[in-house]
Parts: C-alpha cells; sequence; structure tokens
C-alpha cells in the first residue's frame, strides 16, 4: 500500500482483487490504466531516453531504423537529489510503452535497490546489475496492474477476444496471453 500526495491510499493488494490502482474512489474497476497517468499520480517524473540520447547512431538504435530491433525499453534512475525518475523508449508502440512503464513503476512502489556493487568500469547507458527476484516480482505486478484478473474475467464475461482485450487495455496481445495464464483464467468457465 502506498499513499498519494494527499495522503489517501491509491495503491492496494488483496487475493481476491489483486493489484490494483484507483485514481478516485468512483474509478470504473475494469477502465484502462495509463501508466503515464499512474506516474504522474505517484510523483515519477518520465522521459523519452531521446531527451537524452542526441546522436544519429542512439536514435538509430532506439527506433530500430539501424534494422535490427530496438534493444532497450525502460529504466529507473535515482536522480542527484535522491528523486526516482523513470527514462523510457518512446519509439516503442503504446502498448509495449505501457508495459514498460508499469514495470518500472512497481520497482519504485516496492522500492526495490539496486545492488551496491562496485564495478571496475563504467556501466554503459541502459545497462545494470540484474537483480532476478527483483525482476520477476516488477513482472508480475507490473503485467497485473495492467491487466488486473478482475478486468479479464469482466472481459472474458463479454466474450471478448485476447485482441480486443489488448486494445481496450493498451496491451500488447503477449501480455493478453501472459496473463490470462498466469490467472488461469482461460480455463475458467
Amino acid at each position: 500500500m502506498t499513499r498519494n500526495r494527499h495522503g489517501n491510499q491509491s495503491i492496494s493488494w488483496s487475493a481476491k482483487t489483486g493489484f490494483r490502482w484507483s485514481p478516485t474512489p468512483d474509478f470504473p474497476p475494469c477502465a484502462p490504466l495509463c501508466a503515464f497517468k499512474l506516474a504522474e499520480h505517484l510523483i515519477v517524473p518520465v522521459y523519452p531516453a531521446n531527451e537524452f540520447l542526441t546522436l544519429a547512431h542512439d536514435i538509430n538504435n532506439l527506433n530500430g531504423s539501424n534494422g535490427k530491433d530496438p534493444e532497450w525499453s525502460a529504466l529507473t534512475m535515482l536522480t542527484k537529489a535522491g528523486n526516482r525518475i523513470i527514462i523510457h523508449n518512446s519509439f516503442n508502440s503504446v502498448a509495449r510503452q505501457q508495459s514498460d512503464l508499469m514495470h518500472e513503476l512497481v520497482h519504485i512502489i516496492c522500492k526495490h535497490e539496486r545492488s551496491k556493487s562496485d564495478f571496475d568500469f563504467e556501466i554503459p547507458f541502459g545497462m545494470r546489475d540484474y537483480d532476478e527476484l527483483q525482476e520477476e516480482e516488477a513482472k508480475c505486478l507490473g503485467s497485473t496492474l495492467q491487466l488486473p484478473t478482475p478486468c479479464l474475467l469482466w472481459a472474458k464475461k463479454r466474450n471478448m477476444s485476447n485482441g480486443d482485450i489488448a486494445n481496450h487495455f493498451n496491451a500488447s496481445e503477449v501480455m493478453v496471453t501472459y496473463r490470462m495464464n498466469m490467472t488461469e483464467i482461460f480455463k475458467r468457465r
């Protein structure tokens, strides 16, 4: 549970409803949740990577115009002032950006910390140490924020296809399939 800038409870977890954020008490339970609005609510600045990377080579790596898939999605950084910010690849699809931001926001909500490892070299931009447990938690909870179980059940009751669900919740069909499998909703009658 976390509190917003007004001190109200805004994020909750329960076995019945899952992990869900509501900007207001009357927020429709199956309305799509925008990761950018959640970041704004949590007072987490979000910046597109091309604000920092301006060389043609870097932009080509971000947007995939170099003939390769974009190699990078998002990261959370701690500023010198001690604030957390998110830098993301704005060239990715809207669905991918939503997923990436939810993932990074979970790192912040769960207060994940970087390891204190010292390196004998400068770590290139976008690379960091990898904590498997934190990454799995961010993957699971981030996808649950984007596609909560009650919303998937709501969609199933309406016989929505995975494509329809993806469109409604600004998610990819791959993410919908992942959540349907994770929750085993496809097995429910």
